[in-house]
């Protein structure tokens, strides 16, 4: 499958989840992430992702999910690889899905099985076999933290030739290095599911690709990592973990997760505003300013996108 090849060729360094952008009223600004998109190919940024946590696909519709899809498919167009996800879905709802993503220039899915239905092989190897024959789509694994999927049935997908990586979510050492050794002779991606600090361990047995903590308000730091890691300038990519990444990390963990990186995108001039979708609570302007302190403290002074 020619182009799984491609895809597994293209999925490599920082990964970018896209954060959903939502108006006063709650509805769904698509302007704004097309905007934003946009910025990250012009970044130069490898690989976007939507993706069930940053993207908030918890506060979305399973209509919205189609839309925001079709719509960053067009906005991206080929200049990123650009991975879509797909929501907690019977398979047939899935196919679906694919077919729709196949038609807008989706150039992967990940495939998010329900946490519920538990990871025995008849289930997950079940559910792939439900689905691959929906559209000639490249296909991602998604590992959970709460229960990973077993490392046998990780390399069995791997051998499929539409099946082109995994998102792990599990175990960021141990199962990490599984999956990697597992798969190794096949043509299949490992991405890590968050920090620069557990790519510094992946990347040397063979991981590819990674999500980063900073890279959706500052990808040019994360470029900057990928390089130094790459090509041999260790101590340069350890001192951006320590630098950059561990600080603000511990801050933005403290401050809750989503709401800072909602707050860094509007502080950088990325989105309108810093807002989730009621009923989830956003930062307060006390929050807000809170984490303006933490950036300048850490990064310098925040330079808004609109002035690049």
């Amino acid at each position: 499958m020619e182009r799984a090849i491609r895809v597994v060729e293209r999925l490599k360094g920082p990964v970018v989840p896209v954060n959903t952008c939502f108006g006063d009223d709650d509805s769904l600004d698509i302007g704004a992430m097309r905007k934003y998109v946009n910025w990250l190919c012009d970044q130069n940024v490898p690989v976007i992702l939507l993706t069930y946590g940053s993207s908030e696909f918890c506060s979305l519709t399973d209509e919205e999910i189609w839309q925001l899809t079709a719509e960053l498919a067009k906005e991206i167009s080929g200049r990123s690889l650009f991975i879509a996800s797909t929501g907690w879905w019977h398979p047939g709802q899935c196919r679906e899905f694919l077919k729709h993503c196949n038609s807008t220039g989706v150039d992967a899915v990940k495939v998010q099985v329900h946490p519920g239905l538990g990871v025995k092989r008849e289930v997950i190897v079940g559910y792939f076999d439900s689905i691959q024959d929906a559209a000639p789509m490249p296909l991602l694994v998604w590992g959970a933290w709460q229960d990973p999927y077993p490392v046998d049935i990780v390399a069995e997908l791997a051998k499929r030739p539409e099946v082109v990586g995994i998102k792990n979510d599990g175990h960021p050492f141990y199962a990490y290095y599984d999956i990697i050794r597992a798969t190794t002779d096949e043509n299949f991606a490992v991405v890590s599911g968050g920090q620069m600090r557990n790519f510094m361990f992946g990347y040397p047995i063979g991981s590819t690709a990674y999500l980063c903590t900073i890279a959706p308000f500052r990808p040019d730091i994360a470029l900057e990592f990928y390089n130094a890691l790459t090509t041999g300038h260790d101590d340069a990519a350890k001192e951006i973990v320590f630098r950059y990444e561990e600080p603000w990390l511990k801050t933005a963990t403290k401050l809750e997760w989503l709401p800072s990186i909602k707050s860094a995108l509007h502080l950088h001039g990325l989105y309108p505003n810093y807002r989730l979708r009621t009923p989830a609570i956003s930062h307060t302007d006390e929050k807000h300013q809170e984490v303006r302190g933490v950036l300048e403290r850490i990064f310098g002074n925040i330079k808004s996108a609109d002035s690049n």
